[in-house]
């Protein structure tokens, strides 16, 4: 009976995460729409920035292919279902979503 639960709450985590993904986007477009536009970057940021998304981008697409290779060779390891290996790799891709419109879409620090 409790074969999916890790898959259901990996899951439930990835939709948290595109739902924070969501509003952060909206949350950026209307500071831009105000005419407020985040702080500039310290100059030791702006290569982490541009290269950090894509490195960790990889290594979630690598994560994946892992996760995938694993469950096939050891049938889950008689604990865990398809739906299990699904909702992990949901997770995995809802922190990339997440992770790519937090750096795409910064937002200034509170005035106060």
């Amino acid at each position: 009976m409790l074969r999916h639960w890790a898959g259901a709450a990996m899951a439930v985590a990835g939709v948290w995460l595109i739902w924070l993904a969501v509003v952060r986007r909206r949350r950026a477009r209307d500071a831009v729409a105000r005419g407020e536009g985040p702080p500039p970057l310290h100059p030791s940021l702006v290569l982490m920035a541009d290269l950090g998304p894509p490195i960790i981008i990889f290594g979630l697409f690598v994560a994946g292919g892992q996760a995938v290779l694993a469950f096939l060779v050891t049938d889950g390891g008689g604990i865990f279902s398809p739906f299990d290996l699904a909702g992990f790799l949901f997770l995995l891709f809802a922190y990339g979503v997440w992770m790519k419109i937090k750096v795409a879409h910064r937002i200034g620090a509170p005035q106060g």
